[in-house]
């Protein structure tokens, strides 16, 4: 993303609205909050490819990205261009990063063993398109490697979805769907469909508007909450804040935390691409489920009811930045923990707790009935100390006024269901915060229905 974007995004307008399940699901209940989506089964890892336009900071998210692949299957990995970046910057830098990695991983490996290898990444990073005379189109010509590469995946034999995040422009992103639709069958067509959701950082080239308008069965989700971290992150209570700052930058990142960290471009905190990916971080947010539901990639809502799947920026409190900066810091520790990953051995650092609720965490109860909520099997790899708080994320419920919750600050909780004349829902969000250094937290959510 570049700094040329700040004048133009402030005349952008985010259009209010209503839902369908990200999953495919009907969503006139979903869209009243009045009932959970389909939920993928809980130990399927998301599968993703990234398209970046290798920016400085996509450069700076791409060093924290390579941190999180703990989280997600990364299945490609594409150099594009964007209407900033027209000609692209190639290949190099991403390789280069990968080789880093690969320095850091051994020691990556003591604090979870599911960072893949560097060989395997490296072998699916690739080009797409880097042409500025076709950065607005598709067709026959358009064809990239990377544009293959996304065919490729969408049409194989794994049935879970593929987040395609644009970090750049959407060009290799349309291409692909175009010749999906212009050389393969109706029922691979389909297929790709069902398996598709695009996470697009910004309207970076034209081909989003032609995605959107061709293909209004693929899930769209386009993101302007980035400007709460990107170069002009003013607005909001953080902005000021030390971790935005080249001090923080150097202490947590940059200095004594090896190659890859002394890779980072920036001096400062500013990826306005990392949404993206932050989505996709298994916080216990259950954010992948559904769009509305809200976690560290931000919040989003459909933008209109002949656009179920096409999901521009949600508020919260009226602020439509809120629902990505209001987990500002607990990304910037959790960051900065996993630098430290990359030098300290597993009893010198810290790792973040495992909240874990008892009984389902989709009820329905009856009005006046007594929720109970019980996370005293919660745990700390590290023997760390924790705390507790419960509370109800209102903006995402469709119950408007206040519940009480008792002994919010607590292990154990509850609440009493509402007086509701109609099926009604409340979302309890459980945050567990250690006292390590840095502080990690994690989260668990619990949605209940209440009915008359």
């Amino acid at each position: 993303m570049g700094t040329h974007r700040r004048r133009w995004l402030n005349s952008l307008v985010v259009i209010p609205v209503f839902c369908l399940g990200v999953m495919g699901t009907s969503c006139s209940a979903i869209a009243q909050h009045d009932s959970p989506p389909r939920s993928p089964a809980p130990d399927m890892k998301p599968r993703t490819i990234v398209t970046t336009d290798g920016e400085v900071d996509d450069r700076s998210s791409f060093v924290r990205f390579l941190l999180y692949t703990t989280d997600f299957d990364v299945e490609g990995i594409i150099a594009t261009n964007s209407v900033w970046q027209q000609d692209g910057h190639g290949t190099g830098w991403i390789t280069d990063l990968i080789n880093r990695y690969a320095q850091v991983r051994p020691n990556l490996l003591q604090h979870d063993p599911r960072y893949p290898e560097a060989a395997d990444l490296q072998a699916i990073v690739m080009l797409g398109n880097e042409d500025r005379q076709k950065l607005h189109e598709v067709g026959p010509e358009n064809d990239t490697p990377g544009s293959q590469h996304i065919i490729d995946v969408l049409l194989d034999d794994d049935p879970r979805p593929v987040w395609l995040q644009a970090w750049g422009g959407t060009n290799t992103i349309a291409q692909a769907f175009w010749r999906l639709r212009e050389s393969y069958s109706a029922t691979e067509l389909e297929q790709a469909i069902a398996k598709a959701r695009i996470y697009a950082i910004s309207d970076q080239d034209e081909t989003i508007w032609w995605i959107r308008d061709e293909f209004p069965d693929v899930p769209l989700v386009l993101n302007y909450q980035f400007t709460a971290i990107n170069y002009s992150h003013q607005g909001h209570p953080y902005s000021d804040d030390p971790m935005f700052s080249p001090e923080w930058m150097r202490k947590n990142v940059k200095t004594g935390h090896g190659p890859l960290g002394a890779a980072y471009p920036q001096d400062y905190f500013s990826e306005g691409d990392s949404p993206a990916f932050f989505h996709l971080i298994d916080t216990g947010l259950r954010s992948t489920e559904n769009l509305a539901y809200g976690g560290w990639g931000g919040r989003f809502i459909p933008s209109a009811p002949e656009q179920p799947h096409f999901w521009r920026d949600a508020q919260d409190d009226g602020d439509s930045l809120k629902p990505l900066w209001r987990w500002l810091p607990a990304i910037q520790n959790d960051f900065a923990a996993r630098m430290d990953w990359s030098v300290g051995d597993y009893s010198e650092v810290n790792h973040p707790p495992a909240p874990v609720i008892a009984g389902a965490t989709d009820r329905t109860v009856r009005s006046g009935e007594v929720v109970q909520l019980d996370a005293t099997a919660t745990s700390d790899p590290d023997g760390d100390n924790l705390t507790y708080r419960w509370w109800l994320y209102s903006e995402v419920g469709s119950y408007a006024d206040s519940v009480a919750l008792q002994n919010a600050n607590r292990p154990q909780a509850s609440l009493t269901a509402p007086a509701v004349e109609e099926p009604k829902t409340l979302h309890v969000v459980l945050e567990v915060k250690d006292q390590g250094e840095p502080a990690l937290t994690r989260y668990s959510r619990v949605i209940v229905t209440v009915l008359p």
